[in-house]
């Protein structure tokens, strides 16, 4: 007889060392949501699981007493996920926890690959406190930045240690990277990995088309304040003074801006606003198309109206 089991579904949660990944883990395994998930783990000797929690132990694999898994990758991946697969049983979830280097997306290229499976999601989680220092760092903002490129979607994780301001920058910095992968709180995000949403609401995130903006109004999930952003990418020329007209509208709400914007006679410049301190510098090297994100507190910004602005900025000559 055949087998007709549908793809089971994979979600990859990542992030770099100290995001929060395994308190993640941990909350997922345990948890009573009626989910019965395989967890793929780099290292048992971190997940700390409640004793009561346990039903059985065999070698690297971990039964718990809610219907949950729990198995050590081992050596491979692919030779842990095939394993799986043999012994799938009633599972309803795969979710693979990567290492802190690793590239999500390549992980996520298994679950494309395999006809058994079928990617689900990639969270990805920023940590606030150390975010920015590892995007100054050149030997960590590659892999931050492979990572949140992964990403279908963000958590920012330890946002209540941060101000709001330093939030934001992260907030504005994500976009940049990934300015159409929704940020989401931690609710949604377990929500995400929990249940099947059939690969319709979680797609890969696509890449910015030139002239085209990404709303993420109503998506950004900080604590304490929620965020929204409007970003831009295009190659039609602003001039100066209609750029600085628009970056000092008060009643736009924009309290972080940042991007690099070709101007009209032919040279580029690089700006940053900061509440009402706005900084526009020459770009470095040669620049082909514009890109500007904007950020403000949900309920003040407006994304329309911020549009409408940018249009009004890119119309006029002066």
């Amino acid at each position: 007889m055949t087998d007709t089991k549908p793809p089971l579904p994979v979600s990859v949660i990542s992030g770099y060392l100290g995001a929060g990944k395994t308190s993640l883990v941990n909350r997922l395994l345990s948890g009573d949501h009626g989910q019965r998930i395989m967890v793929l783990v780099n290292d048992f000797g971190e997940i700390a699981l409640d004793e009561s929690l346990i039903e059985s132990r065999d070698g690297d694999l971990i039964a718990l007493a809610n219907g949950c898994m729990c198995c050590q990758i081992g050596g491979d991946l692919y030779d842990a996920i095939d394993q799986i697969l043999k012994r799938r049983q009633n599972l309803d979830h795969l979710l693979i926890e990567t290492s802190g280097v690793a590239d999500p997306a390549k992980i996520g290229q298994i679950a494309i690959a395999e006809p058994e499976l079928r990617l689900n999601a990639i969270l990805v989680l920023v940590d606030a406190l150390n975010f920015s220092d590892g995007m100054a760092d050149p030997l960590l903002a590659d892999t931050l930045e492979r990572q949140v490129r992964g990403a279908t979607l963000l958590l920012v994780t330890k946002s209540p240690m941060q101000e709001v301001e330093t939030i934001a920058d992260i907030a504005v910095a994500l976009a940049m990277i990934a300015p159409n992968t929704p940020i989401v709180g931690e609710a949604d995000a377990i929500s995400a990995l929990l249940y099947d949403r059939q690969g319709q609401s979680l797609p890969a995130p696509p890449e910015p088309q030139p002239g085209g903006q990404g709303d993420r109004a109503g998506r950004l999930g900080f604590h304490p304040v929620p965020f929204a952003s409007w970003s831009w990418q295009g190659d039609v020329p602003v001039s100066r003074a209609a750029l600085l007209r628009f970056l000092n509208r008060s009643d736009l709400s924009i309290f972080r801006a940042k991007g690099k914007v070709l101007l009209s006679d032919g040279s580029a410049v690089v700006l940053h606003k900061v509440g009402a301190q706005v900084e526009i510098t020459s770009a470095p090297g040669d620049l082909a198309t514009s890109r500007i994100v904007c950020i403000g507190q949900r309920g003040q910004i407006s994304s329309p109206a911020i549009e409408a602005a940018w249009q009004h900025c890119i119309d006029v000559e002066v």
